[in-house]
C-alpha cells in the first residue's frame, strides 16, 4: 500500500483463535488476510455517529522497515470498514519504530518510538495531515511505552521500559494544538 490509499475490509472468520500452534497469522493469510510486521501499539478512539477509528503500527513495517501507522475506520451503520495506510516513515529522523501511541486530547497521535538499545528515543507528534514532528528525546538506552493523557489532558504519562521508570510531562498543549512543524 502507498501512504493515502484506501482499501475496503473483508472479515474471516477463523477457528482455534488461542492458537495454541501460533499459526493464527499464517492460517489468516492462508485464507486472505493481510500479514503486518511486528504489530505493536493499537488506540481505539469512538466516534458520536457510533463508529470508531483503530489507529495502530507496525514498528518494522514499511519498504526501508523503519514503521508504519494504519488507520481502521469503521462505520456500522454504513456497513464499511476501511483500512488506510496513514504513515510511513522513510527517514529515521522523522520516525524511527513507531510503537505504542494515543490520541492526545487536541486530536493528533502521540506516537513512542522504540528501538530498543539506541541512545535516543522519541516521542512524536503526528497530525490529522501525517505530519510529524518531535514531542520529546528520551538519551537512555532504553524503549518509551505506553504513553497515555490524564482524564484532564494536561498530563502526559510514558514509560521507559528498562529500568522501569514513568514520567509525567506538563504541556504547554497549546503549541501542538495547531499543525506542528514537521520533524
Amino acid at each position: 500500500m502507498t501512504v493515502g490509499e484506501v482499501r475496503a475490509v473483508r472479515w474471516i472468520d477463523l477457528d482455534e483463535v488461542e492458537s495454541p500452534k501460533d499459526d493464527l497469522r499464517l492460517r489468516g493469510h492462508a485464507a486472505g488476510g493481510v500479514l503486518f510486521a511486528r504489530g505493536e501499539g493499537i488506540h481505539l478512539a469512538t466516534r458520536p455517529d457510533g463508529g470508531c477509528d483503530v489507529f495502530f503500527t507496525c514498528t518494522s513495517g514499511g519498504d526501508r522497515r523503519l514503521g508504519q501507522i494504519f488507520r481502521l475506520t469503521s462505520q456500522p451503520k454504513a456497513g464499511l470498514d476501511q483500512l488506510r495506510l496513514f504513515l510511513e516513515s522513510r527517514d529515521p529522523r522523522v520516525m524511527d519504530y513507531a510503537d505504542n501511541l494515543t490520541i492526545a486530547p487536541w486530536g493528533h497521535l502521540v506516537v513512542c518510538e522504540d528501538r530498543f538499545g539506541l541512545k535516543t528515543n522519541h516521542l512524536r507528534v503526528v497530525t490529522s495531515a501525517g505530519q510529524v514532528c518531535a514531542l520529546a528525546r528520551l538519551r537512555m538506552r532504553t524503549e518509551l511505552a505506553g504513553a497515555c493523557f490524564s482524564p484532564d489532558g494536561r498530563i502526559l504519562f510514558v514509560n521507559a521500559y528498562s529500568p522501569g521508570r514513568t514520567f509525567a510531562i506538563e504541556g504547554p498543549w497549546s503549541a501542538f494544538s495547531e499543525t506542528p512543524t514537521p520533524a
